[in-house]
């Protein structure tokens, strides 16, 4: 009788983020700009404190200072944007039409997928700083380590993956921008709508906060194995949530 209460009292809520969020997106004549406004506002509120949690444990997890915790924010957050296109281009192409019970599966789906990529991602940092590094070693032996200048150097493909599954799960204020962009007149439109939502909640402190917590963890290099493990782990743990929420909420 309690899950039953929770789950009504949930529905309502999100019932009610719809509506508001609804009313905004007509109240302004232009969908765009409303839409990028709606991202702006759900960055502040509600993006940052949900994808916190993952972003800091992979900065831990790879030792990132805060130049490269601010590009690893830049590459999830990526992630989270092509994430929300790809949903509003298929909302588009196919005018999906968003049920309360297709909406549960979908998201219990897309919570399989970020369980399944944070557990694999935690556990690869984990073995990987079991490792010793030839940091030292390579200084002594004059031994040149690779520079990074290709592709994979570049570009976190680990974040990327984190950003784009946690990007997946479809939040209360996105919810809206997708129902309104059902009515929009070419999948086009639709794409443009959700993208833009993206790109609001990617101006966020979120890139601040990451670049912040590269440099702190990086103020104390003599626990860096440790704090990569604990990296590791939570976002074991923030998979394994993730995997326990898919299984025991039913459609």
């Amino acid at each position: 009788m309690q899950d039953l209460n929770v789950k009504v009292r949930h529905l309502v809520i999100s019932k009610i983020h719809v509506t508001l969020n609804m009313s905004l997106l007509t109240e302004i004549s232009n969908p765009y700009l409303a839409s990028l406004a709606l991202g702006l506002f759900s960055g502040l509120v509600f993006c940052t404190s949900a994808c916190l949690p993952y972003i800091t444990s992979y900065i831990a997890g790879v030792g990132a200072g805060f130049r490269k915790g601010v590009v690893i924010t830049i590459i999830y957050n990526g992630g989270r944007v092509t994430a929300y296109a790809l949903i509003g281009a298929a909302i588009g192409i196919f005018k999906l039409s968003i049920g309360d019970a297709i909406f549960t599966s979908y998201q219990n789906y897309a919570l399989l997928a970020l369980g399944i990529v944070s557990i694999v991602i935690g556990v690869n940092m984990i073995l990987k700083s079991r490792k010793t590094t030839c940091t030292e070693g390579c200084a002594a032996q004059n031994i040149k380590k690779p520079n990074g200048k290709g592709l994979a150097g570049r570009f976190d493909f680990q974040a990327f993956s984190l950003g784009l599954t946690r990007g997946l799960i479809v939040c209360p204020l996105l919810a809206p921008v997708l129902l309104y962009s059902v009515t929009s007149s070419t999948p086009v439109d639709s794409f443009l709508l959700a993208f833009l939502f993206g790109i609001g909640t990617a101006l966020s402190p979120l890139m601040l906060i990451g670049g912040v917590t590269g440099w702190l963890l990086n103020k104390a290099p003599l626990f860096r194995k440790w704090v990569s493990i604990a990296g590791g782990v939570v976002l074991i743990g923030l998979g394994i949530s993730a995997l326990v929420n898919a299984i025991t909420v039913s459609p």
